[in-house]
């Protein structure tokens, strides 16, 4: 794995990467089904991710205990499946502020996992969000269209509900003004195993 280029801090936060066939299917339900509404800015395919903590910047200096922290909650944790869920937003319906796919498939695994990168991280002065934690896949943000969305966008999709088998999670950088706007620094296998 390619690292990033050391900075002197970087934007990071922790997520799990969506494998690329599920990426492309979401790009296409993007396309085909939401080509005529107008967002101001749209997720680059590329970047769909589940965004487990945001850890804002970090000093490089610090990286590397932050990369120790995140491996030794990873090895508590076994492979889980997700799914990507229905579409949702945030904001108002008619005229959200973020559209995205829900996650569905072993979401207490999820959860568990995300509380485990908390604990991990909190010792090194990372702080959780106060908000509850709602895993999403961000598509679009900012509706700028005129009418509300139609109802039809909120329906369920069985063509891109087919579920993945989750091994790891990463460490994203964020590159500000590139696409993918995201790059991977790091992987942390889910090493236990279930009896």
């Amino acid at each position: 794995m390619e690292k990033a280029s050391t900075t002197q801090s970087q934007r990071l936060f922790t997520a799990i990467a969506i494998p690329d066939e599920h990426k492309l299917k979401l790009r296409q339900w993007a396309e085909q089904d939401l080509d005529d509404l107008s967002f101001r800015k749209w997720s680059d395919f590329r970047d769909y991710h589940v965004t487990l903590q945001f850890l804002g910047d970090v000093a490089a200096s610090n990286i590397p205990k932050l990369e120790q922290a995140l491996y030794q909650a990873a090895a508590e944790h076994a492979p889980f499946t997700l799914g990507v869920g229905e579409a949702g937003f945030f904001g108002r319906e008619q005229f959200p502020r973020v559209l995205w796919r829900g996650v569905t498939g072993q979401r207490e695994s999820l959860d568990r996992l995300y509380q485990s990168i908390l604990r991990a991280t909190e010792p090194l002065g990372f702080k959780p969000e106060e908000r509850p934690y709602r895993p999403h896949i961000t598509v679009a943000r900012s509706y700028t269209g005129q009418q509300p969305v139609p109802v039809s966008v909120w329906q369920p999709n069985a063509r891109i509900a087919v579920p993945w088998e989750v091994e790891q999670f990463v460490l994203y950088a964020t590159r500000m003004g590139q696409k993918p706007m995201y790059q991977i620094i790091q992987t942390f296998p889910l090493l236990r195993r279930n009896p």
